[in-house]
């Protein structure tokens, strides 16, 4: 069975997915936190580099990281905007992509 984390895609949710992913004795996976939904749904931010050992880190979401560190065209997104959806993620996720949120 996954073990889930939903939290907001910017700096502060990355950094607590981090310390999660670090204290935990199983592989945790980001649920919603992705760059498309952020895409989609999220504000313009600017790209925060303090993100990069987060970034250049083995976690789950290194790449969700240094997107928002680096860019390009970096947005955030608080887990507030989109309504909750029970697992599978990605079903959850097509869902949302396909304008299905609140």
């Amino acid at each position: 069975m996954p073990f889930l984390h939903w939290g907001d895609v910017d700096a502060g949710g990355l950094r607590i997915f981090r310390y999660v992913e670090e204290i935990v004795a199983r592989p945790l996976r980001p649920h919603l936190m992705t760059r498309e939904l952020a895409e989609r749904y999220g504000r313009p931010c600017e790209p925060d580099d303090t993100l990069g050992p987060i970034a250049k880190s083995e976690s789950a979401v290194a790449d969700l990281a240094r997107w928002l560190a680096y860019g390009p065209n970096p947005r955030t997104l608080e887990q507030e905007a989109l309504d909750p959806v029970s697992v599978p993620s990605d079903e959850a996720e097509a869902s949302l992509l396909a304008g299905d949120v609140n």
